[in-house]
């Protein structure tokens, strides 16, 4: 390292410290003024401490980093496809209702059209026939903007913990995975062989979307069954990190055969959940782990859209983007909702457990699948994909809390 890097990796050290330092300090102010204590809901400064590390970083620190990032990326996506898959319990989808179903299932498919009709109406110059063919980053999109997930409230009992335990099922988180992980098989270079060496046939070509789904069922299966047994007698303190360390094998696996993490993890979640014996457990502990994986998930998505920025920036990319998460999505829940509001009696629409903030904000789910888009995309495209799904989160988590605020007092 010259003079030069060793100054800039130390500038960018300090800036660090001084935004972790800034937010204990804001964290312990009480009567901090209200856009800094959004500010610090959101987690932006996460992702600032991430671009600058990035940006300031040495090659030789930079790719020493790197690797542990990729790593953590693959974790992220199958953590967050079993928490997906983990909230289909058969006990909580039973008692899906209908409201919620329609709902759920006219803003995905308004979303869907929405978002076609947006990119190639305005957009058209920005789908092209790399990563793929357009068909595929269109499917991802849809994938990224539907996996907001408008996830049922639930409520707190005052201590911080959920009152029944785990996630209610989720239409569009689930429809979020799917469509991503079509679009993402796509766009990566694909196709593995299994060879048997005592059965006919010997070898087996595994090329094309289809077969890349089954096994993407059969290795979820095969991890959601080696975890269930393996945990059956570990200690709850200790079970976070069994799970983890099968779920990081699995989607390792996955990584390197070209299969997709998110499907692995969700399709392990599924089975898990409806076949453990400690349901509740699990549940606890995944919930006690998200705190560290919300702190994670916005640095890491820092760290990769710094390393993306020295390829360049897609303004009309990143304006597509933007539009579609900022403007799209919003305006579609909020229509729907008021929609079925007009044909339905309001209690029952508010039975739900959707609450006007929920039903605005942006859920990690979509930061997840931004990331493993932007390791397929040319890096102009990745950061722009990167800095508008922060943008657009960070935005809508201000406008969800002044909306909730301005109806609680409208109808307190």
């Amino acid at each position: 390292m010259i003079e030069g890097d060793e100054f800039r990796f130390g500038l960018g050290l300090l800036v660090v410290a001084g935004i972790y330092a800034a937010v204990l300090y804001s964290r312990r102010w009480t009567d901090k003024p209200r856009l800094l204590a959004d500010l610090l809901d959101s987690r932006l400064h996460y992702a600032v401490a991430g671009l600058v590390l990035s940006l300031a970083a040495p090659e030789g620190v930079r790719t020493t980093i790197g690797e542990g990032v990729d790593i953590a990326m693959v974790f992220l996506a199958g953590l967050f496809g079993l928490i997906v898959g983990g909230s289909f319990d058969w006990r909580l989808i039973k008692r899906f209702t209908k409201p919620l179903l329609w709902l759920e299932v006219g803003y995905l498919v308004l979303l869907i059209m929405t978002v076609w009709l947006l990119t190639y109406s305005f957009f058209s110059g920005v789908v092209d026939s790399a990563n793929g063919g357009g068909g595929a980053l269109m499917w991802a999109v849809c994938g990224l903007v539907s996996a907001g997930w408008m996830r049922q409230n639930r409520v707190d009992n005052g201590k911080n913990q959920v009152k029944g335990g785990g996630w209610l099922p989720s239409v569009n988180a689930m429809a979020g995975l799917l469509l991503a992980g079509i679009g993402l098989i796509q766009m990566r270079p694909g196709g593995f062989v299994v060879r048997q060496p005592l059965a006919f046939p010997q070898v087996i070509v595994v090329d094309g979307i289809w077969d890349e789904i089954l096994w993407c069922a059969l290795l979820g299966a095969l991890v959601g069954l080696v975890v269930d047994l393996s945990t059956r007698d570990v200690r709850r303190e200790h079970l976070y990190y069994w799970v983890g360390s099968g779920l990081l094998m699995g989607c390792g696996i996955a990584q390197v055969l070209g299969l997709e993490p998110l499907w692995v993890g969700g399709i392990a979640g599924i089975w898990l959940i409806n076949a453990t014996l400690r349901r509740l457990d699990l549940l606890r502990v995944l919930g006690d782990g998200q705190g560290v994986m919300r702190t994670i998930l916005p640095a890491v998505m820092g760290w990769v859209l710094g390393g993306a920025l020295k390829g360049g920036f897609d303004w009309i990319f990143a304006a597509w983007i933007l539009s579609i998460l900022v403007i799209a999505v919003p305006a579609l829940r909020l229509g729907v909702w008021h929609g079925l509001g007009r044909f339905l009696d309001r209690s029952v629409l508010r039975r739900t457990g959707i609450e006007l903030r929920k039903l605005l904000e942006f859920d990690d789910l979509a930061l997840v699948v931004g990331l493993g888009m932007a390791a397929l995309l040319p890096a102009a495209q990745a950061a722009a994909l990167l800095a508008a799904v922060l943008l657009g989160q960070w935005l809508l988590h201000l406008v969800a809390v002044l909306a909730a605020e301005k109806f609680a007092r409208v109808t307190g």
